[in-house]
């Protein structure tokens, strides 16, 4: 638990925000990537978030990836711009302090497995009666009836399941052109995943919206509301449109059509490579910046392909400002990029790192009427850190 000696400027700056969701505030009792980025999206653009953690251990993805000091980098960018409180869920008078944080709070997200949260009695029918105005947000990951809504998902089996391995394991349009004859026939290669995590960041820019839109309701006199969203409903949202084009008519009369993306290709130059439509010729003579150039001199849409390093000093990165320095008492210096969106009418808020497990223990205590004695008896018993 932290000291109770809170600095009021610096609470000041976490929690006072220009953006258009200032005012707002969001429980976010999620984990690992899906619940946390959706939340971060809301934080970005202003609003209060109270990141509700396990006490000891906290959200397991602070420990995911590349670090520093104990600092996850993952962690650090979803987890920005929250405020950070330890509780243990497990426990009722824990159980109690999350249902009095409901009662001033605008949205309760979480992301926990169907039955969940039903089990600790914190589920959107338990709260609705209490908190009647309270947006109720539910993450899972196959939905909440079927033969595998109970099952443990990640990002890998939501791949698996929504058809872009399928994609993935086409042989992709070669632009320069082979030295031997090929069978023009689709070949398949062996399987591969897409490296990254698509389904738990779709998911988290798909909850985001569905919370911004219960608010934009609840504004207009809906009262609150439960929003619930599958990875599996949103990846197949997200693959639907030319992934599936030849899956979305019923019967007979369908014109087929081959891949969208195969309408470009990757073309390798003499030290790099682009990407542009189809060019069907030999481009390994020309330089990366001369064969760009030209590209753009015939109004051809094209990009280098960047390897991760290079995307930093890309130029037109460089220049949008789409990167931003941020300075993290345990990670040190550390860059991350801004809020996608920007709006013309709102200060763009000020990046504030990610907090320590527990760090605003206290202070939001301390706004439900806590007092430091009644703090200090919950950390001896085991609900609070």
């Amino acid at each position: 638990m932290s000291d109770p000696t809170t600095d009021p400027e610096q609470h000041s700056a976490a929690t006072q925000n220009d953006g258009p969701l200032s005012g707002f505030r969001i429980l976010d009792l999620s984990s690992v990537v899906s619940g946390p980025m959706a939340a971060v999206v809301l934080a970005d653009q202003g609003a209060d978030v109270i990141k509700i953690e396990p006490p000891g251990w906290g959200d397991g993805i602070r420990g995911l990836g590349a670090s520093r000091n104990g600092l996850s980098a993952i962690y650090a960018m979803i987890n920005r711009n929250k405020r950070s409180i330890a509780i243990n869920l497990k426990h009722p008078e824990g159980q109690a302090l999350v249902r009095q944080l409901a009662a001033d709070a605008d949205v309760l997200l979480q992301n926990y497995r169907p039955g969940k949260m039903a089990r600790l009695g914190l589920d959107y029918d338990a709260l609705k009666a209490e908190c009647p105005d309270l947006i109720y947000a539910s993450i899972n990951g196959m939905g909440e009836v079927g033969p595998y809504a109970e099952q443990k998902t990640y990002d890998y089996v939501i791949q698996a399941l929504s058809g872009i391995l399928d994609v993935q394991g086409m042989t992709p349009l070669a632009m320069n052109p082979p030295e031997q004859d090929a069978s023009p026939v689709e070949q398949k290669q062996a399987l591969q995943m897409v490296r990254s995590i698509i389904y738990d960041k779709v998911t988290a820019l798909t909850a985001a919206q569905g919370i911004t839109a219960a608010l934009l309701a609840r504004e207009r006199g809906a009262g609150g509301q439960h929003v619930q969203l599958s990875m599996l409903d949103a990846a197949v949202y997200f693959n639907w449109p030319e992934l599936m084009w030849n899956y979305s008519f019923k019967g007979q009369g369908v014109q087929h059509a081959g891949d969208l993306a195969d309408v470009c290709g990757i073309s390798e130059t003499a030290d790099g490579a682009v990407v542009s439509g189809y060019l069907g010729a030999d481009c390994s003579q020309y330089a990366t910046d001369e064969l760009m150039e030209l590209l753009a001199h015939n109004e051809i849409p094209a990009g280098r392909v960047n390897t991760r390093a290079q995307v930093i000093d890309d130029p037109q990165v460089q220049a949008t400002g789409i990167l931003q320095d941020v300075e993290h008492p345990r990670g040190g210096s550390m860059r991350q990029p801004r809020s996608a969106v920007r709006f013309s009418h709102s200060t763009e808020p000020r990046l504030q790192a990610s907090a320590d497990l527990g760090e605003h223990t206290v202070e939001i205590l301390a706004d439900l009427g806590l007092t430091f004695e009644q703090m200090q008896k919950l950390a001896r018993q085991g609900v609070i850190a």
